[in-house]
């Protein structure tokens, strides 16, 4: 549900990976793209880190750590991602700065009631939304879209 809003070719940071999703998704069905995925849990590197090597993804790889305010990266990302990591802008604290001029947040969210609550949190004059909802059926989940104004 996130690769229509994430376009091929780009450097995306996954943050909180978990499992892996999306970043190992992304990695497999965007073999251009490059995918950095971070995970504190080191259970949860190390499972994602195996996966990488057994399904050969040169396109991705896994810090295992926290991306936070004062983390420090070579290279800035075209998109940032996460999936049921933390509210948005807890989200746009730690990794703002990690994000490439002209840049996107790709967020996947709940409900639209919820999603709105904390859309209404950032600074309108300097973050632009879009909240887009899935076709899961049985499920109030919504793709968030952020960029800098």
């Amino acid at each position: 549900m996130v690769l229509k809003h994430i376009p091929p070719e780009k450097k995306i940071l996954d943050i909180g990976s978990g499992a892996g999703l999306p970043g190992l998704l992304i990695a497999i069905l965007q073999p251009r793209s490059h995918i950095t995925m971070s995970e504190k849990n080191q259970k949860k590197a190390y499972f994602i880190k195996k996966t990488i090597q057994t399904l050969g993804l040169s396109n991705a790889k896994i810090k295992n750590k926290a991306i936070r305010p004062n983390t420090t990266t070579k290279k800035l990302f075209d998109i940032i991602t996460a999936r049921a990591l933390a509210p948005t802008p807890k989200i746009i604290n730690w990794s703002e700065h990690l994000l490439a001029k002209n840049g996107k947040y790709v967020l996947m969210k709940g409900t639209i009631e919820k999603t709105k609550e904390e859309v209404a949190q950032l600074d309108n004059n300097t973050y632009s939304y879009n909240i887009h909802k899935t076709n899961i059926k049985d499920k109030q989940r919504h793709i968030l879209e952020i960029t800098k104004k």
